[in-house]
């Protein structure tokens, strides 16, 4: 097929750009696509189809192709958009071919596409696993529940029973244990209600380093009377993201809990924000902790739903925690080591991003 025809033809936005980034040729997929006819695009710079606050970081991926083109998909891992002449944005996906010594010059083209129903359809999926696995967290609840419920039952009845001369101290003592297990199940319960209350959630811009603060200020002033001192090292140029700030913030709090509660002599915790830098578009949170680490056997199943490794653990602090992150489109690793510490490291896409 003659390269006319095919160009016309296809059925993805073939866009034809300079090194200097300005638009030179559209095809008819890419007029319908943005909403531009052809003669509006060309020699309009191509950052004019990226919606405004992603266009600085766009120049940058494409400065970045230039300096080795080759064919591939651009923004890999990272949820990309299109801006259409009437404003509305719509995800993409993006893939580039380099064309050297053309009759034009050097030219790069892209195949644009819409994902807007695939990620619908990723979406939906995602939904029903969820409510696949509530069946089996409620069989955790259950059981998990029942503990701190048999032990606020036994040591309730138990004060209900003490003499009036019982000393003040004792039934303090008895009534901060009903205290703490009725925390315990509160917390249970919270995080079942968490996971059901995932889809409801509105996206809206995150800053990464405010959430780091927040979370400092909930749990922070526990942490030192712990004997833990936190340190944290951020980087405040970093952009906002675009997520669910209360989710993101919990994942935060449970990292410097579980720090906190495996650190029961004392220690330090440090909280480190970036960019990473062999990963451009990409944000790091990293909670390293100096506690006692963990076991080898036991990384590879820290994630699992129903695995803790704490005597008094419901297993889905992490599990949830992974999740959130991951519907993020980011990543959650842990590195430790038996005597030296553990180490979570978030990483985010800082592109536009939406899962509602």
């Amino acid at each position: 097929m003659p390269y006319e025809e095919y160009f016309n033809a296809a059925c993805e936005g073939l866009i034809i750009v300079d090194l200097s980034g300005q638009i030179i040729e559209a095809n008819p997929a890419a007029e319908r696509l943005f909403g531009y006819s052809e003669e509006e695009l060309v020699g309009q710079p191509v950052e004019s189809l990226v919606p405004m606050k992603l266009r600085e970081l766009h120049a940058k991926r494409v400065q970045d192709y230039l300096k080795a083109p080759r064919p591939r998909a651009i923004g890999r891992g990272l949820n990309l958009a299109g801006r259409r002449k009437d404003g509305s944005q719509f995800p993409v996906e993006i893939s580039l071919t380099y064309a050297r010594g053309t009759p034009r010059g050097d030219l790069a083209i892209a195949a644009v596409t819409e994902i807007t129903e695939r990620l619908a359809l990723e979406r939906e999926a995602r939904r029903a696993d969820t409510l696949i696995s509530l069946g089996t967290v409620a069989a955790g609840i259950a059981h998990d529940l029942s503990g701190p419920l048999q032990v606020i039952r036994s040591l309730s009845e138990l004060v209900l029973e003490l003499p009036s001369t019982t000393p003040i101290s004792e039934v303090n003592r008895d009534l901060a244990a009903v205290q703490r297990q009725a925390q315990r199940a509160a917390q249970i319960v919270e995080e079942f209600l968490e996971l059901a209350r995932r889809n409801d959630k509105i996206a809206a811009p995150v800053d990464i380093n405010n959430l780091v603060d927040g979370a400092l200020l909930l749990v922070g002033e526990s942490m030192r009377s712990a004997g833990i001192k936190v340190k944290s090292r951020l980087d405040r140029t970093l952009p906002q993201i675009t997520g669910h700030r209360v989710a993101l913030e919990r994942v935060l709090i449970n990292l410097l809990t579980n720090a906190q509660e495996a650190m029961q002599q004392g220690g330090d915790v440090e909280i480190v924000t970036g960019q990473l830098p062999d990963e451009p578009g990409w944000l790091h949170v990293t909670v390293a902790d100096s506690g006692p680490g963990i076991a080898p056997d036991s990384l590879s199943k820290l994630f699992d739903m129903d695995y803790t490794t704490k005597s008094k653990g419901s297993g889905l602090g992490l599990w949830l925690s992974r999740r959130i992150i991951q519907e993020h489109q980011g990543k959650i690793q842990v590195q430790s080591e038996l005597g030296r510490g553990t180490t979570f490291t978030i990483k985010l896409p800082m592109g536009d991003y939406s899962s509602s």
